[in-house]
């Protein structure tokens, strides 16, 4: 669940983007992702949001020689706003909380698919198709490769795990035996 913090600056942005268009979502969720990938890469950023010593035009200056002109308007001031009120450090938790309603907003489902090796395009559309139908929402799939499941597929969707890997069904089976020898 959302704190207040990221509730409050991710709904505020989430929708002052709206009343632009539904249409400017996707765009600013990406470009919020993108945008929250540097400030993880540069801890140093965080840190300085914090500190009492250097003056917040010095902070606002360094946003806008790093940021201004390469980011929407929109993500550009609220990362000004978000510097300007020393709430940078929540960049992080607002992304998520945004993303969280444009998929809402959007009816999309963030999967994540597990398996051991890379599955074909064919096997992504199909799997998509099939969870499109499942969750009755526009799939957004993201893959990852694990070794340790040997085969089979683990979707994770929310909450909530689908779980065929090889591993799992050895496990269970490991459990079945047990319980049949003791």
């Amino acid at each position: 669940m959302a704190g207040l913090v990221e509730k409050t600056y991710g709904d505020a942005l989430f929708e002052l983007i709206l009343e632009d268009g539904a249409d400017k979502l996707p765009a600013a969720k990406a470009e919020l992702a993108a945008v929250n990938s540097i400030i993880t890469d540069i801890p140093e950023l965080i840190k300085l949001s914090k500190t009492p010593t250097v003056e917040k035009e010095e902070k606002l200056g360094l946003i806008e020689s790093a940021f201004k002109g390469r980011l929407s308007e929109y993500i550009y001031n609220f990362l000004m706003v978000l510097m300007e009120a020393s709430r940078l450090e929540y960049f992080g938790k607002i992304t998520e909380y945004f993303g969280e309603r444009c998929n809402e907003h959007l009816g999309i489902a963030e999967i994540t698919v597990v398996t051991c090796q890379p599955l074909s395009e064919k096997a992504k559309k199909d799997l998509s198709a099939k969870m499109e139908k499942l969750l009755g929402k526009k799939i957004e799939m993201k893959e990852e490769i694990d070794t340790s499941i040997i085969g089979g597929i683990v979707v994770k969707n929310g909450n909530t795990t689908l779980d065929g890997s090889v591993r799992a069904r050895l496990r269970a089976l490991r459990t079945d035996i047990g319980s049949v020898i003791c």
